[in-house]
């Protein structure tokens, strides 16, 4: 029957999410992986995507990078990273710019299907000289089978 409530766990529907809002944002180190946020999946086939927010303060920015991993504070690779879908990993090159504000970047849906519980990391990095950053957002789950 059709309705406006969740899907139980375990059944095609199920959402997980997590999100840290721009008052938590944690601060990020230059060209370090950071995991900002994380969910824990049960076994299934799952798509995931993520909403990532640089925070930049008067920074001398040249990459940001945002992933869906399987290991925390770590950026999986551009293709089939570790048994994620086909992209999730997200990168904008930037000219060296000073630059202030929120940068935002979107993950489109991965694939990952599991035979165990597994936990999944949204991952932040950046390459900057001058200045600050720091990353919130949100990392969701809909279980397609």
């Amino acid at each position: 029957s059709i309705t406006n409530n969740s899907a139980a766990a375990g059944n095609i529907g199920e959402f997980v999410t997590a999100t840290i809002a721009a008052a938590s944002a944690a601060p990020l180190t230059n060209n370090t992986g950071l995991t900002i946020a994380s969910i824990s999946l049960t076994a299934g086939d799952w798509d995931i995507s993520a909403q990532l927010e640089f925070v930049l303060g008067g920074a001398t920015s040249t990459l940001h990078q945002s992933s869906i991993s399987l290991t925390t504070d770590t950026l999986s690779t551009q293709a089939g990273g570790a048994g994620l879908g086909t992209d999730p990993l997200s990168s904008l090159p930037l000219p060296t710019t000073i630059l202030s504000g929120t940068l935002s970047q979107p993950i489109p849906p991965v694939r990952l299907s599991i035979a165990a519980t597994t936990t999944v990391y949204l991952v932040a990095q950046s390459s900057f000289s001058v200045g600050t950053e720091s990353a919130y957002g949100t990392i969701r789950a809909r279980r397609m089978r």
